[in-house]
């Protein structure tokens, strides 16, 4: 009796201990993060970036190949910065408060002070949420985000100036030139001495040169594909989207592809992503030997790649490009993998999500997987036409490959045959390339007959 009650002891002390331990690394990450906060110059330079590679794009100094690459590779580092700055105590979420009461209890008989559980701050919460949104071009639901930051951020000025830079964008790539401007001359004037002002200093410039070059356009060219894609390349998509409405019907059939790639691109930067998607995989169904479908099938990738639901819009354009065979998109995927690890790409940023952002995704979410789904649904018909020529036949004799269909707790099914497995994931290939699934999430295997 007398022993176990020792163990017992002993296990709540280490038990205790381990708490303690996870809260003092908890606020040593996030004074850390503080700090690292106050000079978000990483961030900052994504923002210009999209600006200079435009302006590049629109001069003819960069093709639209390295522009797709250069984007991929600047989402992936951002989103890598995010993830990393997320802290969590899910392992002890709801002993750590009762734990830190006994720990502080102890320090007060022994003369020390009290352990405090510092929590990240709203304001930093939202900012994350908002930045989620931002890059996934949606950026009405950012500003709204964004706005809850600032009331909730009253003393930090680097952090104010930064949420008024980043409102500043979001306001330019709605069309909203005015409120842009009146945001960044507030970071300029207030904030001067912040790092952020730099930056909102050079953006300004470069907003104030496309709305200029976007006036005369709009004043002097008649509507035309040419048009539209000028528009695009200066970051003014609802004008291009209206010229793209009074045109598509009347253009020949051979502007079809530019035109649709086009309206995608619109379509993506106006908080549209299932009719973009929609729209890219239409190009790559009808004219899948035009430029057009390997330059919309890299769209297809990267909104994936920016949701944290996007793993099946990934596969969809992994298994494009097995039919495309664009090097450009190999390319990316290279850029993508020297980056991050994106074999636990997906979990890893799921497991950093923290409750508000899941909240905010559930009800605003960047993808809706039903939509995805049905696309997928219908693309399956034109892949096995499109495969069927390529797909080498069995030998005589050879033994048949047994395909599996294999069920996830998400809802997904997918069928295929098993290429490889591990402990923790299986690699199934299927219609659309090779898919790893976690063990964990398998919920039924069946094999096809």
């Amino acid at each position: 009796m007398f022993a176990a009650v020792a163990v017992g002891v002993v296990g709540i002390m280490f038990l205790i201990n381990d708490i303690n331990r996870q809260i003092r690394i908890r606020e040593l990450r996030i004074c850390l993060q503080k700090t690292s906060r106050e000079d978000n110059s990483l961030d900052h330079i994504g923002l210009l970036m999209k600006y200079r590679v435009y302006k590049k794009i629109y001069e003819n100094r960069i093709t639209q190949d390295d522009a797709d690459v250069v984007e991929l590779r600047v989402n992936s580092i951002l989103a890598d910065m995010t993830a990393a700055k997320k802290v969590s105590m899910e392992r002890y979420e709801y002993l750590s408060k009762p734990s830190l009461a006994v720990i502080n209890l102890f320090r007060s008989i022994i003369r020390k002070g009290p352990i405090q559980d510092i929590r990240d701050d709203k304001s930093n919460v939202f900012l994350e949420i908002a930045y989620y949104y931002e890059r996934n071009n949606y950026f009405a639901r950012a500003l709204d985000i964004y706005e809850k930051a600032l009331r909730e951020e009253k003393r930090d000025r680097s952090k104010r100036a930064g949420i008024h830079l980043h409102r500043g964008f979001c306001h330019a790539i709605l069309g909203n030139y005015k409120t842009a401007k009146k945001e960044l001359m507030t970071v300029i004037n207030d904030y001067g001495d912040k790092p952020a002002s730099n930056t909102a200093l050079i953006l300004l410039r470069y907003i104030e040169g496309f709305k200029s070059e976007l006036d005369r356009i709009l004043k002097y060219e008649r509507d035309s594909t040419g048009k539209s894609e000028k528009l695009v390349r200066l970051l003014a998509y609802r004008e291009a989207l209206n010229v793209i409405n009074k045109i598509e019907k009347t253009a020949p059939p051979a502007d079809k592809p530019r035109i649709l790639y086009l309206k995608g691109r619109c379509l993506e930067n106006l908080s549209r992503k299932e009719k973009a998607i929609d729209t890219f995989q239409k190009i790559i169904n009808e004219n899948e030997r035009s430029n057009y479908a390997r330059l919309a099938n890299r769209r297809i990738y990267i909104s994936g790649a920016l949701a944290n639901n996007g793993e099946k819009v990934k596969n969809l354009a992994m298994g494009n490009n097995r039919v495309l065979k664009d090097t450009v998109f190999d390319r990316m995927l290279v850029e993508e993998s020297r980056i991050r690890n994106i074999d636990d790409d997906t979990q890893e940023r799921n497991r950093n999500l923290g409750k508000e952002m899941a909240a905010f995704e559930r009800r605003y979410p960047v993808l809706i997987a039903d939509k995805i789904e049905s696309l997928g649904n219908r693309v399956m018909r034109s892949f096995k036409k499109m495969t069927a020529a390529i797909r080498p036949k069995p030998e005589a004799g050879s033994p048949q490959e047994v395909k599996i269909k294999i069920q996830t707790s998400d809802g997904n099914v997918f069928v295929g045959v098993i290429t490889a497995e591990t402990k923790d994931y299986i690699i199934l290939k299927s219609l659309i390339g090779d898919v790893r699934i976690p063990k964990g999430k398998i919920t039924g295997r069946t094999i096809m007959k």
